[in-house]
């Protein structure tokens, strides 16, 4: 690697775990964000973001790193990463306008023959667009300018930076080689390395998350489908993933559909570049939809059993907040879509590893313990795929006034010999009682 630091700019979940990934392949980073917040913290030894073994990550790094509020401090490196991720607003659009800011704010400090690599999401254009207004402002500098396709995993986001399957790098000409601090830095992850043009970069990335997007509603539809005519999608999932066109790691458990709004956020991107090209959109159209309407599965279920029927007011007991495991975030969850749902309809009593009273506007009582959430309930929701729910608790689940369990994540095992007396309903699955 270069002997000056990289910069990442930018200090939201992207770029926390690429600034400390890429220090820990022995790389001084220079990381700035214009909020004070973050910088701070970050200075304090505080990770403003959750994931498993980050923080033994940053430990293991932090001589290596320092932080900033000013974009000055960027004129000392010969690469600098643009990784703030752009936030999506109500109906899942991208607002790059953040991003624009920090990249204006930088702009003028850019060291001449410098590296500028755009690793936030942003649409087809955006990238070339990028380069030549720098261009424009800073037409001696020679500043190059790529993008980078990142391919985090909320809850994963460490092991995705550090072995990724692939690095896939845009680039004005992608016929020649990429300039010496990016290419020995990228080297450094001991991947593949693919070059292409940079609206090729942008789609890919979209590409990615329509196929994925695609994936989970097949899976969901088949599991409908195998609760009506009484077939087992666990039995099933096997016999697909041995299909080489299919694979070992496909996306095909069901779910309460996509949550965490970045492959939402892709789907409507590409609705509306399809509809400004005259492309037809209407396989993404069904998808989105498809996807809004999902967490309805839980109110059929409920419905089924009568649960919210019962004399005086039902409890549910809810396990799962945030969207996924291993991640504190609540965005686009759907454990709060189906909460929600219940207002007025039931007393919802939720418990969350991560995920606090003051975290979150719910219309739930939050308690300390998934136990206590159990105690006199007429249900309970399983609503993300914690590990520590795939075990029953020690007493069973005869807390509960009525033992219902709908595990909307697929998280407990329904051969167990250890739920008895308890009706267990998964996606995908005949009712066990």
């Amino acid at each position: 690697m270069s002997d000056r630091p990289t910069g990442f700019l930018g200090l939201s979940h992207l770029g926390i775990i690429s600034g400390i990934g890429w220090a820990s392949l022995g790389a001084q980073v220079v990381a700035v964000d214009l909020e004070r917040e973050p910088v701070e913290r970050l200075r304090r030894g505080d990770l403003p973001v959750h994931e498993p073994s980050l923080l033994e990550l940053y430990a293991a790094t932090r001589e290596r790193m320092t932080f900033s509020t000013d974009p000055a401090a960027l004129a000392e490196c010969d690469l600098v990463v643009v990784s703030r991720d752009i936030p999506t607003d109500a109906e899942n659009g991208s607002d790059p306008s953040i991003v624009d800011r920090l990249i204006e704010s930088a702009i003028p400090h850019l060291r001449p023959g410098s590296t500028l690599v755009l690793m936030s999401q942003v649409s087809p254009g955006a990238t070339r667009a990028l380069a030549a207004r720098i261009e424009s402002r800073r037409p001696a500098a020679g500043i190059g300018v790529y993008y980078w396709v990142e391919t985090l995993v909320f809850g994963n986001a460490v092991e995705r930076f550090l072995e990724p399957e692939r690095i896939i790098v845009g680039a004005a000409d992608p016929g020649r080689p990429l300039p010496a601090p990016l290419e020995q830095g990228l080297r450094r992850f001991g991947c593949p390395i693919l070059r292409m043009g940079y609206e090729s970069a942008e789609l890919t990335k979209t590409a990615i998350n329509l196929y994925l997007f695609g994936a989970v509603t097949y899976a969901n539809t088949l599991s409908d489908l195998c609760e009506a005519v009484g077939a087992n999608w666990s039995e099933m999932v096997p016999a697909l993933r041995l299909d080489r066109r299919i694979g070992p790691a496909a996306y095909i458990r069901p779910s309460l559909g996509v949550a965490g709004g970045n492959l939402e956020r892709d789907l409507v991107t590409l609705r509306s570049l399809g509809q400004r090209h005259g492309v037809d959109v209407a396989y993404v159209d069904t998808l989105l939809a498809h996807n809004a309407r999902r967490y309805r599965w839980v109110q059929r279920q409920l419905e089924r059993r009568r649960v919210l029927d019962r004399d005086g007011r039902a409890v549910v007991a809810v396990w799962g907040l945030a969207y996924k495991k291993n991640t504190r975030s609540t965005k686009n969850s759907m454990a709060l879509r189906v909460i929600e749902n219940l207002r007025g309809r039931a007393d919802v009593r939720a418990y969350d590893p991560l995920v606090k009273a003051s975290d979150v506007d719910v219309a739930a009582t939050l308690v300390e313990t998934r136990d206590a959430a159990l105690v006199g309930a007429d249900c309970l929701l399983i609503l993300t795929d914690w590990d520590e729910f795939a075990t029953p608790p020690g007493g069973g689940f005869r807390a509960m006034r009525h033992p219902v369990v709908i595990d909307c994540v697929g998280v407990l095992d329904s051969a167990r010999p250890d739920l008895p007396g308890v009706e267990y309903v998964a996606m995908g699955r005949p009712v066990r009682r």
